[in-house]
């Protein structure tokens, strides 16, 4: 009976030693590549990008993953490094700079004056890798004068195919529909 207790011990102490603790790896969406150039600042009207809002099932730290048409997870060793939000507001503030020239965007502040100012508001619903083969980006933003009536709204659907599998190939294609996303922006805000 000792003999087998033993076993048993060696046994769990060897797999306890064999196994590797999962590693937790943290994603920052990448800025845009446009080169930054000089603007001239003082002749463009201020627009500001409101904080994007995230559907709830996409607020939390992990990437999240659709893996059939009703089923969502959200990764626990695959995490944004920062708030989803933020990147997004930041990125598509960076972005807008780079594609169109009427307006300066700058994100809101508390010592800003937004009184006259038109305002961009972007919803963000889906925000994952899909099962298929791609990764989704879609929601609708929205246009509000320095009056504060709206001009005009605007869903959007991006999905862009994954490079490959895994969890950097669909934080690279979710940066891709951002960067289709600011295209349209820029666009229609011209």
């Amino acid at each position: 009976m000792k003999k087998w207790l033993l076993i048993a011990a060696v046994a769990l102490v060897g797999t306890g030693c064999s196994s590797t603790e999962p590693v937790m790896t943290t994603y920052m969406l990448p800025m845009s590549t446009t080169a930054n150039t000089a603007h001239n600042v003082s002749n463009k009207s201020l627009l500001i990008v409101r904080p994007v809002e995230v559907a709830a099932h996409l607020a939390g730290t992990g990437l999240v993953y659709q893996t059939s048409p009703t089923e969502i997870v959200e990764a626990q060793q695959n995490l944004w490094g920062e708030a989803l939000g933020k990147q997004l507001t930041r990125r598509i503030t960076q972005d807008l700079r780079q594609k169109q020239t009427k307006f300066w965007p700058t994100q809101l502040t508390p010592t800003l004056s937004t009184a006259g100012v038109p305002r961009l508001q972007v919803r963000i619903n889906q925000f994952n890798g899909v099962y298929t083969g791609v990764a989704e980006v879609a929601g609708e933003w929205l246009l509000i004068n320095g009056n504060g009536d709206l001009q005009t709204v605007h869903p959007f659907t991006f999905r862009v195919p994954l490079a490959k599998d895994g969890y950097p190939a669909q934080v690279e294609a979710l940066s891709k529909g951002v960067d289709e996303l600011t295209t349209q922006l820029a666009q229609s805000i011209k």
